[in-house]
C-alpha cells in the first residue's frame, strides 16, 4: 500500500559565491512511501510547487528561493538524466526546518487515494491534517469513475428470440458428474425456463431416469403457471431422448 507523509532531511549547501558550506534542514511534504522501493527519489516538479526556482547546468541545479538564496543542490551522478541530493533523513524534530511543502495538493490525486471520497470528507481532511493544503476546484468536482460506476446500461443488447409466454421454451442439459456422489448420484439434468430464467437441476443415479424427470418437471410447471411447455431447447447430442420421450413431446 502507497502511504504518504513529512519527513526531515540533512543536506549541505555551497555557496559559490561565499565558497562556504553549511548544514542544514529541510521539510519536505508530501513524500510518499512505496514497499520494496529502493531508492529515495525527489520530484522536481514538486520542489518547484513550493515556491523555489531552478538553475541548472551539466554541473548540476541549484533551486534558490526568492530572495535568490540557494536551498538545494543536486548533482549529476551515473545517469544522464538523474541528478543526487545527498541527504540524511532526521529521525527526531528540528526547530524551524526549511520548508519545501509544496503549496498545493492535486485535488484529484487526493480524491483516488481516500477511494472517491466525497467533497465533504476532504474539507474533513483539511481541516483536521495538520499542514495540509488542498486546492479545491473552482467548479463542484464530478468523479469520473463515480459517475460512470452509476449509470445504468445494458450489459448486452436485448434477445429478440427472448420468449414471450412462460414455458414456451425450456432449456435443458444433461451432464454427468465426475465421480459417483455419497447418494449413488452419477447424472444431474438441468431445466432453464427461457421467460422467467427459473431453473431447476435434478439428480439421477441413472442416465434412463432421465425421460421420466422431463415429464415430472413439465407437469408440475405446468400446473404451477396454467401454461403448456411448447418447445424443449437441446445441445441435439441425444443423450436422454427416447421415442417414449419423443413420443410425450408430440402431445
Amino acid at each position: 500500500m502507497v502511504t504518504f507523509g513529512t519527513i526531515l532531511i540533512e543536506h549541505k549547501i555551497f555557496d559559490p559565491e561565499k565558497e562556504t558550506t553549511k548544514v542544514v534542514v529541510s521539510k519536505l511534504w508530501p513524500v510518499y512511501y512505496i514497499p520494496s522501493m529502493q531508492m529515495y527519489l525527489l520530484s522536481t516538479e514538486q520542489i518547484l510547487q513550493s515556491g523555489l526556482r531552478v538553475e541548472g547546468n551539466k554541473s548540476g541545479s541549484t533551486f534558490c528561493d526568492k530572495s535568490g538564496n540557494i536551498i538545494l543542490l543536486a548533482t549529476p551522478n551515473l545517469w544522464d538524466n538523474i541528478q543526487i541530493v545527498r541527504t540524511h533523513i532526521l529521525k527526531h524534530d528540528v526547530p524551524n526546518p526549511i520548508s519545501l511543502i509544496t503549496r498545493y495538493l492535486d485535488f484529484e490525486t487526493l480524491h483516488h487515494y481516500f477511494g472517491h471520497a466525497s467533497d465533504e470528507i476532504m474539507c474533513h481532511v483539511l481541516n483536521n491534517v495538520e499542514d495540509m493544503k488542498i486546492l479545491f476546484p473552482i467548479q463542484k468536482h464530478v468523479c469520473c469513475g463515480y459517475t460512470f460506476g452509476k449509470i445504468h446500461q445494458y450489459s448486452f443488447p436485448e434477445n429478440p428470440t427472448h420468449s414471450s409466454k412462460p414455458l414456451k421454451m425450456i432449456h435443458s442439459d444433461l451432464l454427468e458428474l465426475p465421480t459417483l456422489s455419497y447418494s449413488k448420484y452419477k447424472w444431474m439434468i438441468t431445466f432453464l425456463d427461457n421467460y422467467f430464467s427459473f431453473c431447476n437441476i435434478t439428480f439421477l443415479c441413472k442416465k434412463s431416469e432421465a425421460a421420466d424427470v422431463i415429464k415430472s418437471i413439465f407437469q408440475m410447471w405446468s400446473n404451477t403457471t396454467s401454461h403448456p411447455t411448447k418447445r424443449l431447447h437441446t445441445d441435439n447430442e441425444g443423450e436422454y431422448i427416447t421415442s417414449e420421450l419423443q413420443f410425450f413431446l408430440r402431445e
